[in-house]
């Protein structure tokens, strides 16, 4: 490494710059590191500590970039630590992540990408690492991102927060979403993940003070994922007695279940929120165009699975 760096520190800085923009960042981050003054300087620019990416696309799955556990530790201890202010989003792989997010604050962190999670890692990666994930939401900073929000969230104001992901293998009930609209007032995109059906939703039913009372206005949502959900979740968000939907939503839902909750597209209750959608997608289930269909969502251009 010191016969490289003497070769390297004959080039000035512009062609430095040009040279490790075409290399990986984090094998820039880590071979140079400490090496001497000036190209610890360089590597350290907010060109490649702004956007690091742990994860590298392999086939159909993605790689951890950490490929050791010295690396790892190199990161955590000394890296990570130096840059921390200047990190504005993380690319990790699951494996990874709990060890890189508790290492230091990130108050520029907005964005956060998560690969290699199945459900057994969600759930186990967020009993784990909540804490350091609710310290990196919390209202004062400009996240925008909050994922895998589970039953345990714990409340709060997050004002830039604009992408809400929720799962859990316990029942979401409409309080749940109470408490979520009222903590991302400005949710753009939310996506639901949940095969439990809901405990309460006939008591909630019955009661029409409580009906009337707690209908949940999504103000700026416009794009909604019930695609993976018990039928339970679209009831709770189509039904106009449960959520009040802005016009021009994109909606992404499975056409079965679709066609079931609607009763064929006829039923009245989840025709007024329906109608409110401007694109509707399906990843599954319908493979042509129905007209009545069509004429339940008169307002939204559909694309059919394979046809987005």
């Amino acid at each position: 490494m010191s016969n490289s760096c003497v070769e390297l520190n004959d080039l000035p800085d512009e062609i430095l710059m040009i040279i490790f923009k075409k290399l990986n960042t984090i094998d820039v981050l880590y071979s140079l590191h400490g090496s001497n003054q000036r190209l610890h300087k360089i590597v350290y620019d907010p060109i490649f500590t702004s956007y690091l990416t742990f994860v590298k696309r392999f086939s159909h799955n993605f790689i951890n970039l950490i490929c050791s556990d010295m690396m790892l530790n190199r990161f955590c201890s000394q890296i990570l630590p130096e840059i921390h202010d200047k990190i504005k989003w993380l690319n990790l792989e699951s494996s990874s992540m709990k060890h890189v997010l508790c290492t230091a604050d990130y108050p520029n962190l907005y964005g956060l990408g998560l690969y290699n999670i199945d459900e057994e890692s969600i759930r186990c990666l967020f009993t784990e690492a909540k804490q350091v994930l609710c310290h990196i939401y919390s209202y004062s900073s400009p996240m925008q991102y909050y994922s895998y929000i589970t039953n345990n969230f714990p409340d709060g104001l997050f004002k830039y927060v604009r992408v809400v992901s929720l799962f859990d293998e316990h029942p979401f009930e409409h309080e749940f979403f109470l408490r979520i609209q009222k903590s991302f007032p400005f949710m753009e995109r939310l996506c639901v993940i949940n095969h439990k059906s809901q405990n309460h939703k006939q008591s909630y039913e019955s009661n029409n003070d409580n009906r009337i009372s707690s209908v949940i206005e999504y103000s700026f949502l416009s794009e909604l994922d019930i695609d993976d959900v018990h039928d339970d979740y679209i009831e709770q968000f189509l039904f106009d007695t449960k959520t009040y939907l802005q016009s021009n939503v994109l909606l992404y839902i499975n056409y079965e279940s679709l066609k079931r909750l609607t009763h064929n597209f006829k039923r009245d209750a989840t025709r007024i929120n329906c109608a409110k959608v401007n694109e509707l997608k399906f990843r599954s289930g319908a493979k042509c165009p129905n007209s009545s269909l069509q004429e339940y969502f008169p307002n939204a251009k559909i694309y059919y699975r394979g046809i987005f």
